[in-house]
């Protein structure tokens, strides 16, 4: 097992959810935890760090690897999360907007005989 930090572009609250769905399709995760003050995310088990970084380049999230290790043993404590009241639901980068166009009709049809 080997503790992989990534560091994520993790704007918003949607990018969060983004990104831990996406990694949490790989196999051989055993743990991932996301540091939203930092912009990082770690995952614990035994997946490739670069598999990882493709998946969540390939998910449109910009990720580069920080470190890899052995996972260090934590003390539990709960941590309270103040970030996540002033963190917004959505950014920019999330918001999916539709630009389409009206298709141009002609009122007068010119034809030549």
């Amino acid at each position: 097992m080997k503790k992989t930090v990534l560091k994520v572009n993790i704007n918003c609250m949607k990018c969060q959810t983004e990104v831990l769905k996406t990694v949490a399709k790989l196999e051989g995760i055993d743990e991932i935890a996301v540091d939203i003050a930092k912009g990082t995310l770690t995952v614990i088990g035994v997946v490739d760090p670069v598999q990882v970084a493709k998946k969540l380049r390939k998910s449109g999230k910009m990720a580069e690897v920080v470190s890899v290790g052995p996972p260090k043993k934590e003390p539990d404590e709960e941590k309270v999360d103040d970030i996540k009241d002033s963190f917004p639901s959505c950014c920019q980068e999330c918001e999916l907007v539709a630009i389409g166009f009206l298709p141009h009709y002609q009122a007068q049809i010119c034809s030549i005989l």
